[in-house]
């Protein structure tokens, strides 16, 4: 926990006073270390998701995806005054990665208002496929290299091939999305224990709305759910 410390805030230094209040000028300081802690901050959003799956009496998706929404768009604004004065290699990593961010918290704000649009769905995973995966790559590329070379932020190869990365993990991320549909709806069609039997095809309840049978259906069923 020090060493993480040491990294955002100068030590020797008062770590938590934004204001430096012994300057007359009153200037703010530790700026860089203050973006990483509303970062951090705003990343408790999954604590938004553990109250509505254990303490609310009804699950709330739409909270949830709000609060992710909301610590995405965070995250974006915050690496934009990140990357300020960086070179070249830093500047072009981190804007891919605000890019499927920005898409994210995009297509979960429009979840909250049009939760049952499956395109939007499939379009969330990938996002959030992409966005995981070159956070990763991100790391290996600034601090743990696998050629061992640190890439060179002057280097007009190096900067070509992190676009080039970019663009094949985007079409990884559909490949995985692909295959892993097409593996459950293997199983699915194939191994299911719930099958349909041979000729079988759904018919309308012969019921009617306002039927005996039915009102006794609905009573026991309001009955059963008193007892539960």
């Amino acid at each position: 926990m020090t060493l993480i410390l040491g990294e955002f805030f100068s030590l020797g230094t008062n770590h938590f006073l934004p204001i430096d209040w012994e300057d007359p000028r009153r200037p703010f300081q530790h700026h860089n270390a203050w973006q990483y802690a509303t970062i951090a901050f705003f990343l408790l959003s999954a604590l938004v998701d553990l109250m509505s799956q254990t303490w609310l009496a009804q699950q709330s998706m739409k909270l949830e995806w709000a609060a992710t929404a909301l610590a995405l768009a965070v995250i974006v604004l915050e690496t934009v005054a990140l990357i300020e004065n960086r070179n070249a290699l830093e500047f072009r990593v981190h804007t891919m990665l605000m890019l499927p961010s920005f898409l994210l918290a995009l297509v979960l704000t429009i979840k909250v208002w049009a939760p049952d649009q499956p395109p939007f769905w499939v379009l969330k995973a990938w996002l959030m496929l992409v966005s995981g995966s070159w956070l990763l790559v991100v790391t290996l590329m600034l601090h743990a290299p696998l050629s061992l070379q640190p890439w060179q932020a002057d280097s007009p190869v190096d900067l070509a091939f992190v676009t080039t990365f970019f663009c094949w993990l985007l079409g990884l991320g559909v490949v995985i999305l692909a295959t892993v549909y097409g593996l459950c709806s293997l199983w699915h069609h194939c191994c299911s224990p719930w099958k349909r039997a041979p000729g079988a095809e759904d018919q309308a309840c012969p019921l009617g709305e306002d039927s005996e049978e039915l009102g006794q259906f609905r009573a026991e069923a309001v009955l059963q759910d008193e007892v539960i």
